[in-house]
């Protein structure tokens, strides 16, 4: 609140705030002493003066505000005071409690300005937050008293509002209603010696693996029925596994805190093993869910993969994989995290900062990232595919998220490129919609040949090639062309389009051979540069003379 004094006599002032933090500090060692039973005392300020409430909460027989908290847990309650004077009133709150598991917070001083300021800086409204111990019985009536002294900066008369709070602890680990009963609920009425607790304890054992069981028998199954025809048994097998793993130890872990209860244990042991149970399902929970999970995706992208004209496989898993183990490590980090009580909003709040710092410096890294997350939903190639790349052949191997592998033409290597560098690549996907291919072949005959004799003899051997398609509906005829003359021969090129690119390697190498074979029974030698020696005779010797 802006405190404007500009109005007022400042040094005054302070010496009578001197004067009223001095008779504070006197009241309340006073008030320490004191029962909680004084609702108002005065001395110069009168109760028309100001107004202190709490709206929404109303005042019992004992003139006390009744409220239940839950162990671990805090209840704000909303406290106005307003100003009906025409001087400035110093506001101090300060709380006593009752018992060590029940708390009231401190609350900062304010200052009341006079009646009608035109900034409503006449009333204030001030949160006072009450909280009860993690580890606690139940019990009722504890007393919290928060204490409000007012004090006129100008005459430095004073008063003080007492509110009560009667608070009624309700704890989770209580066990007077669990003690000795089947379930927890059912009194145990047995005659000795079978009325201890351990008979409902062993009872109420048998009865959550009865239940545990019975979901073993029923749901598992039609779980397992969910997965297609293509799971393996070994998938199958190891799917009902898990989750009868799971099963067997959620119970446990989901019974360990009626059980305590039913044998009357401790509460501090009570709560210990509470937090250690509750973790120990979350992990096996996230750990089942993990693995159920990457079963069930993999089957359904297998069935999909095997469906016509579909755009969904196999090779989506890494994305899959990449999303589910998103989800889990944060819900079962925040999860574990809140059971032992810990506050996610500073956790958030540094783990922006450190993702901010890792952003700027890791920007290639997140690009090489996003750029698979693109590649895997775009779908530009799918594993097998002949793809150019910068006009080199490559065979798709594998996208993963950071990186694809590639195979050689000949596939005797492998290739990995950043995904970014294959994102901004100009990609020809040649097995997508068609896998013919326009193949050239160059070769040279010597100059004194003809030219139309050569050109017949090379497309007769395209016609008689099984590799070479004939619909010319379709596709190109095939044709001879003469590209440059060279220094040994003419250089021509044969221009064909062949059935499948994957095996342009061969056929590439097939059709040389047989154009060299064809020619050469034909006469037609392959040219090759010569190089004339001639030695001559009777040559002058050089005597230096000119």
């Amino acid at each position: 609140m802006n405190n404007d004094f500009s109005d007022y006599d400042r040094t005054n002032l302070f010496s009578r705030k001197k004067a009223a933090i001095l008779s504070l500090a006197i009241l309340m060692t006073a008030a320490c002493l004191m029962p909680l039973g004084t609702a108002n005392e005065t001395d110069a300020l009168e109760p028309t003066d100001y107004k202190v409430s709490t709206p929404g909460y109303f005042t019992g027989d004992d003139d006390a505000i009744d409220i239940a908290i839950g162990n671990g847990h805090s209840r704000t309650v909303t406290v106005y005071v307003q100003n009906y004077t025409s001087s400035i009133l110093d506001v101090a709150f300060y709380t006593i409690d009752g018992t060590t598991d029940v708390h009231g917070e401190t609350i900062e001083n304010l200052t009341l300005m006079p009646a009608g300021d035109a900034q409503k800086r006449d009333l204030i409204k001030q949160p006072y937050t009450i909280s009860v111990k993690d580890v606690t019985a139940s019990h009722k009536d504890a007393r919290v008293a928060l204490n409000i002294f007012i004090t006129n900066l100008e005459d430095d008369s004073y008063s003080i509002h007492t509110i009560k709070f009667n608070v009624d602890v309700v704890s989770s680990f209580d066990t007077s209603g669990s003690f000795n009963k089947f379930l927890g609920i059912i009194d145990n009425t047995l005659p000795e010696p079978f009325d201890n607790p351990i008979v409902p304890f062993i009872v109420t054992l048998a009865i959550f693996f009865i239940i545990a069981l019975l979901v073993i028998k029923l749901c598992v199954p039609a779980l397992s029925g969910m997965l297609n025809e293509t799971t393996s048994d070994r998938d199958r097998k190891r799917f009902k596994t898990l989750l009868t793993l799971g099963v067997m130890i959620a119970t446990i872990a989901l019974f360990i805190d009626p059980g305590l209860k039913i044998l009357g244990a401790d509460i501090n042991w009570i709560y210990l093993v509470n937090k250690i149970s509750m973790t120990l399902l979350v992990v096996t929970l996230a750990l089942t869910i993990w693995k159920v999970y990457m079963i069930v995706v993999e089957s359904m992208l297998t069935k999909l993969g095997k469906m016509d004209d579909s755009k969904i496989d196999l090779s989506l898993m890494p994305l899959f994989a990449m999303f589910g183990k998103l989800f889990l490590w944060i819900g079962g980090a925040a999860a574990i995290l809140h059971i032992f009580d810990m506050d996610l909003s500073g956790i958030l709040i540094s783990a922006g900062i450190v993702t901010l710092g890792i952003t700027l410096g890791a920007q290639s890294v997140l690009s090489q990232f996003f750029s698979g997350i693109i590649l895997l939903l775009t779908r530009p190639f799918s594993k097998g595919d002949y793809v150019l790349i910068n006009d080199v052949t490559h065979i798709v191997k594998d996208v993963k998220l950071m990186y694809t592998e590639f195979l050689g033409d000949e596939k005797d290597r492998i290739i990995t490129m950043p995904n970014n560098a294959v994102a901004s690549a100009t990609i020809v996907n040649m097995s997508k919609y068609d896998k013919a291919y326009r193949l050239y072949i160059n070769f040279q005959i010597p100059y004194d040949v003809d030219i139309k004799k050569a050109e017949e003899i090379v497309l007769q051997i395209a016609e008689e090639n099984e590799h070479v398609l004939h619909d010319y509906n379709r596709y190109k005829r095939p044709v001879v062309k003469l590209i440059e003359f060279q220094d040994a021969g003419i250089e021509l090129r044969l221009d064909v389009t062949i059935r499948d690119f994957a095996k342009k390697p061969t056929i590439q190498s097939d059709l040389k051979k047989e154009l060299y074979v064809k020619l050469a029974e034909n006469g037609i030698e392959a040219p090759y540069n010569r190089l004339d020696v001639r030695i001559l005779d009777n040559v002058p010797e050089d005597n230096g003379t000119a």
